[in-house]
């Protein structure tokens, strides 16, 4: 600042006022533009450092993922954070650490070794993993719950996503729906993270208040994959025909169905109603094209951040699911 100050024949007082954009200095439009020009010509750049010790404020952010960055999930979330950080003029620091404590320890600490203004810490599991201590920043949970200590957390409206699913089946005339990917113990599985929990209730609850049947087809496998969907699809065929229509928990297992159906000689929706959720980039390949409830990533990730920088309150922050309405369900005939 002092050679900017020498260059444009100013007081670094002057150039001081200037580059950090103050009003009502009384210093001419000459002057402003003689420190710009010379801070150009002669690259200077701000001490971020220097400034966060004077303002208490770093203008960077953390965002902490367990496997996130690596899935495929990981576009449109960071994505999101990435928007809402750049809109605030902050620049996000990214960490993976693979689900080890230890590790999200480390990061952790590292960033606020770095002066980062807030924390996100994202989770695939949907059960937060927490801090050993509370970080003096503000922290938002994405993607996860924090039953044990309360953190502000960003998560998909599951229950209004299930019921929409729900009532476009039963608007459609449905009266008797095959559940794919039933969990065997719905309140002791891997798989069943709280907001899957809702995913799964909000469905029951609908269908029950509307009459419907439902039939649950439990899997054995341990994944939500299209192996599941073909599995649970060939065993409602074989034991709780007949299928007129089916709500798959994810895609994968949707298009796991598709087949299975297919290999049944059943068409789609002709024969057999198919709703998912997720819309996942394998619903892009299938045909006819499939009706499911989007999981807002990109708005979650810009929520989290919003909401970090923000210092919100602990609370849950529900962001809507939408139901994308395409070929893949038909009215009753």
């Amino acid at each position: 600042m002092t050679d900017v100050a020498a260059h444009a024949g100013l007081s670094t007082t002057a150039v001081s006022l200037i580059l950090n954009g103050k009003t009502g200095t009384g210093l001419s439009e000459d002057a402003h533009r003689r420190v710009f020009a010379s801070a150009l010509e002669l690259g200077y750049r701000p001490n971020l450092m220097a400034r966060g010790l004077r303002t208490e404020k770093s203008a960077t952010l953390g965002f902490v993922s367990d496997h996130i960055a690596s899935t495929r999930y990981a576009g449109p979330m960071i994505r999101g954070a990435l928007h809402a950080a750049r809109e605030r003029s902050h620049t996000m620091f990214i960490t993976e650490t693979e689900g080890e404590r230890a590790e999200q320890e480390r990061a952790i600490q590292a960033l606020l070794d770095r002066g980062v203004d807030a924390l996100v810490i994202a989770t695939v599991t949907g059960r937060a993993v927490l801090p050993e201590r509370r970080p003096a920043v503000p922290v938002v949970l994405l993607n996860g719950t924090s039953p044990d200590e309360p953190y502000a957390s960003v998560l998909p409206d599951e229950a209004e996503g299930a019921r929409q699913a729900a009532e476009h089946l039963i608007t459609l005339g449905h009266r008797r729906v095959h559940l794919l990917g039933m969990p065997p113990q719905l309140y002791d599985h891997p798989l069943i993270t709280p907001q899957v929990k809702r995913r799964i209730e909000g469905l029951l609850s609908a269908f029950r208040a509307a009459g419907v049947d439902v039939v649950p087809i439990p899997y054995k496998r341990e994944a939500w994959d299209a192996e599941t969907g073909f599995e649970t699809a060939s065993r409602a065929l074989r034991d709780a025909a007949p299928v007129g229509a089916v709500v798959a928990l994810n895609d994968a297992i949707a298009a796991g169905a598709y087949e299975a159906f297919r290999s049944a000689g059943l068409e789609i929706p002709q024969d057999v109603s198919v709703v998912s959720f997720d819309d996942d980039g394998i619903v892009s390949f299938l045909r006819p094209r499939l009706s499911t409830v989007a999981l807002p990533y990109e708005a979650m990730g810009r929520r989290s951040v919003e909401l970090a920088l923000e210092g919100a309150a602990p609370g849950e922050y529900l962001e809507a699911m939408e139901l994308r309405v395409r070929e893949s369900a038909r009215p009753v005939a």
